[in-house]
């Protein structure tokens, strides 16, 4: 095996994996890194194929643009994570 095919499919196992956290995690912000290393990935499988344009297009509106954008109005819209239990108060 030359190198480039061990890049491909240790590239190919770290999508594969980020992918399923993706639909597999509960919290949407860890939903949005793992879709970062995704997008990463893809990336890095541009640079493999020598398409150095398309792979820094890539990282450049996906993982710069979209995936912070996603990031940043999640945290900007959630509710606050107040303890929901019981309140005491005291009059």
């Amino acid at each position: 095996m030359t190198a480039e095919q061990i890049l491909f499919l240790i590239t190919s196992a770290i999508i594969l994996a980020g992918a399923l956290m993706v639909v597999a995690t509960r919290k949407l912000m860890h939903a949005a890194l793992w879709l970062v290393v995704v997008l990463f990935g893809v990336a890095v499988f541009y640079a493999i194929l020598q398409a150095s344009f398309l792979a820094v297009v890539q990282v450049v509106v996906y993982i710069g643009a979209i995936a912070i954008l996603f990031i940043f109005t999640d945290m900007l819209t959630r509710r606050e994570n107040r303890d929901h239990g019981p309140q005491i108060h005291k009059h």
